[in-house]
Parts: structure tokens; C-alpha cells; sequence
């Protein structure tokens, strides 16, 4: 018979930087932004957004936070943690 396991996965946030004056200004993450600059970011002249992943428990790749309700296997989300349910059949 099927049990069914709980799995917690953690949310990951990536914080990224984007320059609002120049279109053409390549994205960065703020820990780079930092890195190159000296500096936090110009709240005048940049906008920082903040990316949620998480690893897909299935098959181990990158999910955006925002698509785990299309997901049959989830469950909720509750703090900094994502909810899924799965299932293990033992052997006999």
C-alpha cells in the first residue's frame, strides 16, 4: 500500500538588480552589484526584485515559487517553505 510522505523544500531568494534609466544595462544579483560598485544600489536609479526558487523534490531543478500552484503534488506554502506531497510504495 502507498504511503504518503510530506516533503519540505526552501525557498531561495535571489535578489536582483535591475537599472531603470538604461534598458540595455544587463541584470545582475546584488552581492555582484555590490562587488562591482562598492556600494549598495541608487534607489533613484535602480529597482532591486527579489526572485523565488525552489528544486523541484521530482527532479531536482529550478522552480520559480510562482508556479507551484500548477504543481498536483503541492501542498501550501508556509513561511520561507514549500509544502509537497508524495508517495513510496513498500515492498512486501
Amino acid at each position: 500500500m502507498p504511503a504518503e510522505i510530506i516533503i519540505r523544500v526552501p525557498i531561495r531568494r535571489i535578489p536582483i538588480v535591475i537599472d531603470t534609466q538604461d534598458p540595455l544595462t544587463p541584470e545582475m544579483s546584488l552581492p555582484d552589484f555590490r562587488k562591482l560598485f562598492g556600494s549598495d544600489p541608487d534607489g533613484t536609479r535602480y529597482r532591486i526584485v527579489n526572485i523565488e526558487a525552489i528544486t523541484s523534490p521530482d527532479d531536482q531543478q529550478p522552480m520559480l515559487v510562482s508556479e507551484c500552484g500548477r504543481y498536483g503534488r503541492f501542498l501550501r506554502r508556509e513561511g520561507d517553505s514549500i509544502y509537497f506531497r508524495t508517495t513510496t510504495s513498500f515492498a512486501q
